[in-house]
């Protein structure tokens, strides 16, 4: 069963969106992993996996030879359906979107903790509070050391 080329000429269309779209987060081709699937956000994990494995019948490259669109949109299903899948990632996916999944795989789910902590708007005011010849980390080792 052939597919329509159009369809897919639309996965890969590199123009703007229009502006009344919500934001996105990122996938490798620039779209939600959610729209990668055909899901709206929060899709239970049941209609992710029917989602999956139909777009997965479709797109797979036994099914389209010689069609390297296909290929790469083969992976982008698998790499969406790895996120969102994961109940972890998904969580943190729906948070902070695809930097969240990147800070994820490089430094574990504290790690993404910590890096939005560290670059919260209120850390950084109580961060420069101090006086600018003190950083916070002097005035903590200041504080441990001295005797109370």
């Amino acid at each position: 069963m052939a597919w329509p080329e159009k369809a897919l000429a639309a996965k890969f269309d590199n123009s703007m969106p229009p502006v009344d779209d919500p934001p996105r987060r990122l996938s490798k081709t620039g779209t939600s992993l959610y729209a990668v699937l055909e899901l709206r956000k929060g899709a239970q994990p049941e209609e992710i996996k029917k989602a999956y494995r139909k777009l997965a019948l479709q797109y797979h490259p036994d099914k389209n030879p010689g069609n390297p669109q296909a290929a790469e949109f083969f992976k982008e299903i698998n790499a969406a359906h790895a996120v969102l899948s994961d109940p972890t990632k998904k969580k943190i996916y729906d948070q902070h979107g695809s930097l969240g999944i990147y800070l994820f795989d490089h430094f574990g789910e504290d790690g993404v903790r910590y890096y939005f902590i560290a670059h919260s708007c209120w850390f950084k005011v109580l961060a420069h509070r101090e006086s600018p010849a003190t950083s916070p980390l002097d005035t903590l080792k200041r504080e441990v050391s001295s005797p109370a």
